[in-house]
């Protein structure tokens, strides 16, 4: 399997980056359709919170909060989940998932995610 990030920090794949600091970059999910939702990823190849250097873990919360603030204050964003998961084939990264008004058509909470997820690629992806 090929790495996502990888090939994005090197140029081979284009993305449509958002915002970028020194050690992640962050972009519109591809698969996903959805305003506002943001993929944080690592430019340096781990998987694990417990194994970023202490200068990684500033620069995350940095741009998180950068982009948050953005989605509020740009996209009028008011509620969004955070999810990552290290049994991936890529870097780490964190979903920035919003929570749009629509949404509640799939229930309420994080259980309405992984259906909004589905009912977006089916329709726009």
């Amino acid at each position: 399997m090929k790495c996502l990030s990888c090939d994005i920090v090197s140029g081979v794949r284009m993305s449509d980056l958002i915002f970028e600091n020194k050690h992640f970059h962050a972009h519109q999910d591809v698969a996903y359709p959805i305003i506002g939702l943001v993929i944080v990823a690592a430019k340096r190849h781990f998987k694990a919170l417990d194994e970023m250097s202490d200068d990684e873990s500033l620069s995350l919360i940095q741009l998180m909060k950068n982009i948050r603030s953005a989605q509020r204050k740009v996209l009028g964003i008011d509620i969004v989940y955070y999810f990552y998961n290290e049994d991936t084939g890529h870097h780490f990264n964190m979903w920035m998932m919003p929570r749009h008004p629509w949404m509640s058509t799939f229930g309420k909470s994080v259980e309405s995610v992984r259906p909004a997820l589905f009912f977006c690629k089916r329709q726009y992806g």
